[in-house]
């Protein structure tokens, strides 16, 4: 009855702090799966293989969390970091109550004492999750943790948990002494000490790395932005050495006072300079609105290309946006990706047009790019994986990259729709 009591209590306590460590993400039917298939398979499976069962409890959780939430790296960590709590919280537990009060013998056995120290090992535990979870969120959501030291931080957790075990089972054959309880003790909240040593100081360089990536990001966009006004500048130049060839054209039918020729003369070929250069300004004028410097740049270079292609583009931000709750490289990587095949397929339309809207709905931020399309876009599904492109052969991977991007980010989802020849795609950030 007691070691039913004890499994049930630990198995429980564990399934809560992956809860908490996922910081109350993953629902609560999965929760309530965890719970029940934990305590389920954890008694038998302990009254089968000891000890070790749990390393087969840990393939259950980490099967079912990949099966929901899609993600295997988490699904591998937080139940590892969930099991190395729970054994820190063991310790330091049992080392306090032998430092207290040293219990007798017989009242080590009684089901009141381990029904009341497991209990205060669960409340430590989930004390314990609460605080890891703040770092572990850190590292989750971080791109570039994940690529350079995700790996590493996955075996380094996995083998402190393997060495703990070892402790664990070294002291189970020497009778747990309070002497093996105190060192292991020490041993594990040293070697602990160690690891969020190593998590602070990796949070550290991924907080530079990631400083110097938007440093550079804004710099390339500044440099995209400076190239487009010194483009602009070039045109203004040859705009006002035609500018004296028009006005020289004119003075011929002014000089014969032929008026009707010369109203005809303007009508065909002054007035359209000027309603494209009014239209063009008023595409871009609202970008006012947009206090963010490096999204404002890669927009206005994007659709400054877009213009000397022919193609009809505005931008619409009604109001001023301040703070988009993304990363800027990655938002900046975004917003390029689908402004650049926007450009792609416009152009080989009939009427081409690229439409972009900033617009703030609820705690939302919508990134709103529409496009003309050509009957033959292909489907949804297609566009979308790797390699694909109208293009050719292995030049598709804007969009692979768009959705990895986007699903690497836990408030930002990408709608994508094709109707009556018009591709749009929403980018919706959360604040």
């Amino acid at each position: 009855m007691s070691d039913f009591i004890n499994i049930s209590l630990q198995t429980i306590t564990i399934s809560l702090s992956i809860y908490i460590l996922f910081q109350y993400q993953l629902g609560k039917k999965l929760l309530f799966v965890l719970l029940i298939g934990s305590v389920l398979l954890g008694y038998p499976l302990f009254m089968w293989q000891g000890i070790i069962g749990v390393f087969i409890l840990l393939i259950f959780w980490i099967l079912i969390l990949s099966l929901f939430n899609k993600k295997i790296f988490p699904s591998i960590v937080v139940p590892v970091v969930a099991l190395i709590n729970l054994v820190i919280s063991d310790y330091i537990v049992r080392t306090i109550f032998l430092v207290i009060r040293k219990p007798s013998a017989e009242y080590l056995q009684s089901i009141s004492y381990i029904a009341g120290i497991n209990l205060v090992i669960c409340i430590v535990t989930l004390l314990l999750s609460f605080v890891v979870s703040y770092l572990l969120a850190n590292f989750l959501k971080q791109d570039s943790f994940m690529r350079s030291y995700g790996t590493v931080f996955a075996i380094l957790s996995v083998v402190t948990l393997i060495i703990f075990y070892i402790n664990i089972l070294i002291g189970k054959q020497s009778g747990f002494s309070d002497e093996n309880i105190r060192a292991n003790s020490v041993l594990f909240i040293f070697y602990f000490a160690i690891l969020i040593g190593v998590c602070i100081l990796l949070t550290r360089m991924i907080v530079k790395e990631t400083n110097m990536r938007n440093q550079q990001a804004q710099y390339e966009r500044l440099t995209e932005y400076t190239e487009n006004l010194e483009q602009m500048y070039t045109n203004m130049q040859k705009f006002r050495h035609d500018y004296i060839n028009i006005l020289l054209s004119m003075s011929e039918y002014i000089r014969s006072r032929d008026i009707d020729k010369l109203e005809q003369y303007f009508n065909n070929n002054i007035m359209p300079i000027s309603m494209s250069m009014k239209s063009n300004s008023y595409k871009l004028g609202s970008l006012h609105n947009l206090k963010m410097q490096e999204l404002k740049g890669i927009i206005s270079s994007k659709i400054i290309k877009a213009q000397e292609l022919k193609i009809d583009a505005n931008v619409e931000v009604v109001e001023p946006v301040e703070h988009i709750n993304m990363e800027p490289v990655n938002l900046c990587r975004c917003v390029g990706i689908i402004l650049d095949n926007a450009i792609e397929e416009a152009i080989h339309c009939e009427r081409p047009f690229v439409h972009v809207a900033l617009v703030k709905r609820g705690g939302s931020t919508l990134i709103v790019v529409s496009n003309s399309s050509r009957p033959t876009t292909p489907e949804l599904h297609k566009i979308y994986e790797k390699g694909f492109s109208t293009k050719g052969v292995n030049r598709g991977l804007g969009l692979n990259n768009l959705r990895e991007i986007v699903a690497s980010c836990n408030n930002v989802t990408l709608d994508t729709q094709i109707l009556d020849g018009k591709f749009t795609q929403v980018l919706d950030i959360a604040e």
